[in-house]
């Protein structure tokens, strides 16, 4: 699900954005016991338009924010040279891996807890005695929706600085279908009432009609952001066929998503990880076309670490929605990361360093297995 590892994007991109979209709201309503097209009925619901349109708002800052940053990195990094370059792809790739819950919550606190500075969502900023400046209003009401996007830029500008050397049209368009999932969870920990936290509600409560709804929701803005992305010079041929298609949908929010309608976390599970495997077999497969069988294996070797490795972040963000038993050891990895009560919350935001650490070992683990993917196909044309 990310543009270093997707094959060139289909043509008609944006179409197959929403019918993708409608088709698994669809699946996610149907499964979970509601009306097949009753997340198509949501699309007109008032409430779900007009948190739509605060995350959108909060989404086209992050994506504008996180692009330039990335973009100019790159950017310096190549006219630097080849060390530089693959240092900057790799400080891109530490930076989407982190694992967002934490990110969030880290920033959160040291702005909140150590800076003592306001998050309007959360502490909002209290003039003393009788102000009431219609400029401290309006500051308050953008800090609002700075405060998520500047965060969800991170991990977009960190992502799109991985692919330095790649198409940046097709970088950016695989960013219009990642962030949405990261948006639940930025959303969810801010208390952001937007689409996200929709999402994030009709979640953690299984109600498979709101989530589907919001799905199908998203696919539009989603696809409007592809289009709009077509003024950029494609620098690459699109790719035929249902692979790339397939490859070029949100997966990860989908299984995020299904987290409303499918009763066992452990199946939820594994679809992430099929997932994000799924999304770069295409690209994998035609690297590999008419290479010896060894060099082949250890592509495919290498593929699934990476992809394991992405895993990783994907699945610290499913714990947080949709968590394993307590009690089981994949669980543990994650269960710093679970912010459930007022208490845990307001000693989070005192003391940072409760989530941070544990999303570093996280990062460690991810970042590992992406350099041993690495060095299994060390002749491979991977710019990341």
């Amino acid at each position: 699900m990310i543009s270093t590892v997707l094959p060139p994007p289909p043509s008609w991109l944006p179409v197959r954005v929403v019918l993708g979209g409608l088709l698994a709201s669809c699946l996610i309503a149907g499964s979970g016991g509601a009306g097949f097209f009753s997340g198509w009925a949501g699309l007109a619901d008032p409430a779900l338009m007009a948190r739509g349109g605060r995350s959108m708002v909060v989404f086209s800052i992050a994506l504008l924010t996180g692009a330039c940053a990335g973009h100019t990195l790159g950017w310096l990094a190549e006219c630097c040279g080849q060390g530089e370059r693959m240092a900057a792809a790799l400080a891109g790739r530490a930076v989407a891996l982190f694992p967002v819950a934490a990110l969030v919550w880290s920033l959160a606190g040291w702005w909140i807890g150590i800076l003592g500075k306001p998050v309007e969502t959360l502490m909002p900023f209290q003039p003393g005695g009788e102000v009431d400046d219609w400029r401290l209003m309006f500051g308050a009401e953008v800090w609002e929706y700075l405060a998520p996007a500047l965060v969800l830029a991170v991990p977009l500008g960190g992502e799109l600085l991985a692919g330095v050397g790649l198409p940046l049209r097709a970088r950016l368009q695989s960013l219009c279908l990642l962030g949405p999932a990261w948006l639940i969870l930025i959303e969810e920990v801010l208390q952001f009432h937007g689409w996200g936290g929709w999402m994030a509600q009709a979640i953690r409560a299984g109600d498979a009609a709101h989530a589907a709804a919001g799905v199908a929701w998203i696919a539009w803005p989603a696809a409007l952001f592809c289009l709009l992305l077509r003024a950029l010079p494609p620098s690459v041929e699109t790719s035929p066929g249902a692979a790339a298609t397939i490859s070029w949908l949100p997966w990860p929010l989908w299984v995020l998503a299904m987290g409303a309608s499918l009763p066992s976390p452990h199946g939820l599970w594994f679809l992430m990880w099929l997932g994000v495997l799924g999304a770069g077999l295409p690209a994998s497969l035609a690297r590999i076309r008419g290479e010896p069988a060894t060099s082949q294996a250890f592509h495919l070797v290498a593929g699934g670490i990476k992809a394991l490795s992405q895993s990783i972040t994907w699945l610290a963000a499913l714990a947080m929605l949709h968590p394993l038993p307590p009690g089981s050891l994949v669980m543990r990895a994650f269960q710093p990361l679970l912010i459930t009560t007022s208490a845990r919350a307001a000693e989070t935001l005192a003391a940072p360093a409760r989530i941070l650490h544990p999303g570093l070992l996280l990062l460690g683990a991810a970042l590992a297995l992406h350099l041993l993917g690495r060095l299994l196909t060390p002749e491979a044309p991977d710019p990341e």
